[in-house]
């Protein structure tokens, strides 16, 4: 099995139409899209890391003169449809290529990428969202429906994430990184990716095994890192939980009583906004939306069959493991609650917070719920019918 990545060097000249990130069978990469050029004599060229021109591949480029009415470009412009079939046959460890245009003797580089052979889990469950928001609980009854090997949480994917930025800060801006013939300048982005990814896959392997990688980790830095994560296992899931403003505030000030208020609602906000953010990167990346699924932890308590029977769907589920899922979703064995359940909403006015904090609460706040459809009411939704929006 394999894994591949590319990315656009120069998307004003070269856009990609299919994935960019993928499961392979065999070392066989084939992707498309179309080029915007100045000129009629131009031509495609793949070359590995040391720069050698690979043979192992097929390259077809076309003219699209409707597709250049379409984008109304002017008439010194030419468009082409570009399709490059790249085939290596036995691969044994990673490779690396780039993807050039000829023109008038001039090149321009316009896609990295790298094919990695790789052993991937069967299941890759990532469980992340606001904290406050039933990550613990969820990610528990996952553990126990699959019966996976897991740690409370994880913070790994975050972790390796900002070591590969890092990295690539001083790749790029060190002193040595600018003085050509160095090693360090000759080293593209795609490769501290990779060893990055290997690296990953590796840490997960080690303490996880082969069968199932079950990874929750609440917070914003987690949501962040998600298109990081499925750089490394393209067949991954995520399940994000969420939770109205006030029940997550309040679970927050308790949890963590010497951030203040406004921090907290900040926060709250932020990891929706954060998770669209990297919802959309990821989308754009797999060219598919079906990695996905959003749990609310209300429903979780008053709803909890349904929430098994769309999970058990969503991750592909036996009927043992959906039964285990609803079993521990619907005990009492709870971690990381800090008040008992109730199956009835509170309205805004029972939390009791002071007027400022009402403020500050609904100034930062507002538009969210509403994209959420959450009400401030005893009702819990704004549309009952409805109980999830597309945001």
């Amino acid at each position: 099995m394999y894994s591949y990545y590319i990315e656009e060097c120069e998307p004003e000249v070269g856009l990609i139409r299919d994935a960019k990130v993928g499961v392979l069978n065999n070392a066989e990469l084939g992707f498309g899209g179309r080029l915007i050029v100045n000129s009629d004599t131009t031509d495609l060229v793949v070359k590995d890391l040391l720069g050698q021109v690979q043979s192992e591949v097929k390259i077809h480029l076309t003219l699209a003169p409707k597709l250049h009415t379409d984008l109304g470009l002017s008439d010194d412009k030419k468009v082409y449809r570009f399709s490059i079939n790249l085939n290596k046959k036995t691969l044994a460890k990673d490779f690396h290529f780039s993807v050039h245009l000829n023109q008038n003797n001039h090149e321009v580089q316009l896609f990295n990428g790298f094919i990695q052979p790789v052993e991937l889990p069967d299941k890759v469950l990532l469980i992340v969202g606001s904290p406050r928001s039933g990550t613990s609980a969820l990610g528990k009854a996952c553990r126990k429906a699959l019966k996976a090997q897991a740690h409370g949480e994880s913070h790994v994917i975050e972790g390796v994430s900002k070591a590969l930025k890092d990295t690539e800060i001083f790749f790029e801006d060190s002193i040595t990184a600018g003085i050509n013939g160095n090693l360090v300048n000759s080293v593209p982005k795609t490769v501290l990716l990779a060893e990055h990814l290997n690296m990953l896959r590796n840490i997960y392997k080690l303490y996880y095994g082969d069968i199932i990688h079950l990874d929750k980790t609440p917070g914003i830095p987690m949501l962040h890192s998600l298109p990081f994560a499925f750089m490394a296992w393209p067949n991954a899931k995520v399940i994000f939980c969420k939770r109205r403003a006030m029940e997550n505030i309040q679970s927050r000030l308790i949890k963590f009583p010497k951030v203040n208020f406004f921090q907290h609602a900040k926060q709250w906000k932020q990891s929706f906004i954060t998770w669209r953010q990297s919802r959309q990167k990821i989308t754009q990346l797999l060219k598919r939306n079906d990695w996905f699924v959003e749990v609310d932890q209300y429903d979780m308590a008053v709803s909890a069959e349904k929430v098994c029977i769309e999970l058990g769907k969503f991750l592909r589920l036996t009927k043992s493991e959906e039964k285990r899922l609803l079993l521990q979703l619907s005990s009492t064995d709870r971690p990381e609650q800090t008040s008992a359940l109730t199956l009835k909403a509170k309205s805004l006015q029972d939390f009791n917070w002071s007027e400022s904090q009402l403020d500050e609460l609904r100034k930062c706040c507002d538009k969210e719920m509403i994209m959420q459809n959450y009400s401030y009411s005893d009702t819990y939704y704004l549309n009952n019918d409805q109980e999830e929006t597309n945001d």
